[in-house]
């Protein structure tokens, strides 16, 4: 056996060696206090997020019947019944209770996993998390991806509106 600091394959640990002993990751009690006090805070969200959620359903609810009262008195600019911006909402509503879901399972998890120690809930509140933040992710993406659709809209409706307004039409 080499004693000596110099580099020897000797001294490297062989294929068997390495599988035979798993790495661990030690939860230290600082750490397993980080961890309960992110499950508090991040149930504290969760709940606010399905009543916010909660709040978005009723809202879409409400203008979906408000709008279907109003007496048509002008011609309706929008090529589509106003009741449908109502339906609109409440369908952002469910996307954004999915994420919300994630983390609400995410504090649950953590809690049970930190207070009973046991690993399987520790992973399947990391799984939790990844998932919230991955659902979010593509909603962030969506919304980014559809920021410059909507704006060219605004524009192209602000010009056609003014162009009817004037009188003048599209012009050919």
């Amino acid at each position: 056996m080499n004693t000596d600091n110099t580099f020897n394959e000797e001294t490297l640990p062989t294929e068997n060696q390495a599988e035979a002993k798993p790495e661990t990751l030690e939860l230290t009690e600082e750490i397993n206090h980080n961890l309960h006090s992110a499950g508090k805070w991040s149930q504290f969200l969760s709940i606010l997020g399905f009543i916010g959620t909660g709040f978005m359903v009723l809202g879409g609810i409400s203008v979906s019947i408000m709008t279907a009262f109003i007496p048509d008195t002008k011609p309706n600019i929008f090529p589509f019944p106003m009741a449908l911006f109502g339906v609109i909402y409440i369908v952002f509503a469910g996307v954004y209770l999915l994420p919300i879901l994630y983390l609400f399972r995410f504090s649950n998890s953590i809690k049970q996993a930190v207070a009973l120690k046991k690993q399987d809930q520790l992973s399947i509140a990391f799984n939790n998390l990844r998932a919230h933040y991955k659902t979010f992710g593509i909603i962030m993406i969506v919304i980014m991806c559809l920021y410059p659709i909507m704006i060219i809209g605004m524009v192209l409706f602000g010009i056609f509106s003014g162009l009817g307004a004037a009188g003048g039409g599209i012009p050919m």
